[in-house]
């Protein structure tokens, strides 16, 4: 961060203390940052007596930013000092400030929004938005291709070097190439952000329960894929997955099963009454489902087939079932569950304590 950006910073940090504090006089000077540029103390003169903040600014929020900084900042502060950490930010989302109520870590951002708990001292300012838009130039680590390095790292059992990521993910299937200097450069925004780091020459994953919690959050708000829902007669939803995928195969139609139908067929939890089909190319299907006697329907369905929003890295990892039925990988699982408006976030959360867990808890640091 340069001077001048340093500056901004300490002004930002200024006007936000004196919206919290409109009445007291303030002097804000900076300190020897303690590992996070630049750091900065306020003494706030009450009418009570002093109180002092040892703020440490926080270019990034990403959970896993926030997470090292909550540790710095508890390990920081010598025994015995009267000064408060804060970690200052300059915007923090709902779920942010919740992760740092839940740490016990005092927070002010720019955007109006704060928490402090002191003796004779607690305040609790929520709800103001980000008044700024995105910052431009960060490449988005939960694109449709950016998400593929996502995958291999998460599902990795050992730290991973670049061109071995961008050799895995391309040899698994042929119609998906990532090159090296594309995958070294999602890892450089990874690694910005606090999710990895390196060690000889290997990309250590980091916090990896807060990468999918932020993959999680930013899957929520992208744009849902247009569905086509058939009526296929049946007794159950369930029994015709087996009859859906032998006419896909038959018909040579690329698929993977999702939602509730996906997980019954690796790990059931909940009952379901629609089967969740992505599909390459819904042209495609035609054949197929003029074999399965299906008829296009506007409500009522027991199928529905949809081009995925990640057209390509939705069907990386495929896993087969016991059936011989093709499924989403767990990760997409997870991601389409999530917010499944029936039972969904309770078969997401079977799905990762059963399956998931494991690979998303490890910590790779040494």
């Amino acid at each position: 961060m340069g001077a001048a950006s340093a500056d901004d910073e300490y002004r930002n940090l200024e006007r936000a203390l004196r919206d919290i504090f409109p009445d007291a006089a303030l002097e804000v000077s900076p300190s020897q940052s303690r590992g996070h540029a630049p750091a900065a103390h306020v003494v706030v003169h009450l009418a009570s007596g002093d109180m002092r903040l040892q703020v440490e600014l926080q270019r990034g929020a990403s959970r896993a930013q926030l997470i090292d900084a909550v540790e710095l900042a508890h390990s920081a502060h010598p025994q015995g000092d009267s000064s408060i950490p804060v970690i200052a930010s300059q915007y923090l989302s709902p779920a942010s400030q919740q992760l740092l109520r839940d740490s016990n870590a005092a927070f002010i951002d720019y955007a109006g929004n704060a928490w402090l708990v002191a003796p004779g001292i607690h305040i609790d300012r929520r709800g103001f938005a980000n008044p700024a838009k995105e910052e431009r130039g960060r490449r988005d680590l939960f694109s449709d291709k950016a998400s593929l390095v996502l995958r291999a790292l998460l599902v990795a059992r050992s730290p991973m070097g670049v061109r071995e990521i961008a050799s895995t993910v391309s040899s698994t299937d042929e119609r998906i190439r990532l090159t090296p200097g594309y995958v070294s450069k999602v890892i450089g925004e990874l690694e910005r952000r606090g999710y990895v780091s390196r060690r000889d020459e290997k990309v250590v994953l980091r916090h990896a329960e807060e990468l999918l919690r932020d993959w999680t959050s930013a899957y929520r708000g992208r744009r849902p894929p247009a569905t086509h829902s058939y009526f296929i007669l049946a007794p159950s939803a369930e029994e015709l997955l087996p009859r859906i995928g032998d006419a896909f195969d038959a018909a040579g139609t690329d698929y993977a099963f999702t939602g509730h139908a996906g997980a019954a067929l690796v790990d059931r939890f909940a009952a379901f009454d629609v089967a969740d089909v992505y599909v390459k190319d819904l042209d495609d299907v035609a054949p197929a489902l003029a074999d399965l006697s299906a008829r296009r329907v506007e409500r009522g369905g027991n199928v529905n087939m949809s081009v995925p929003y990640y057209r390509e890295s939705a069907f990386y990892d495929r896993q087969m079932s016991k059936g011989g039925m093709k499924v989403v990988s767990d990760l997409q699982l997870y991601l389409d569950l999530y917010d499944y408006p029936v039972r969904g976030r309770e078969q997401a959360e079977h799905l990762y304590e059963r399956r998931l867990r494991s690979l998303v808890e490890r910590d790779d640091r040494p």
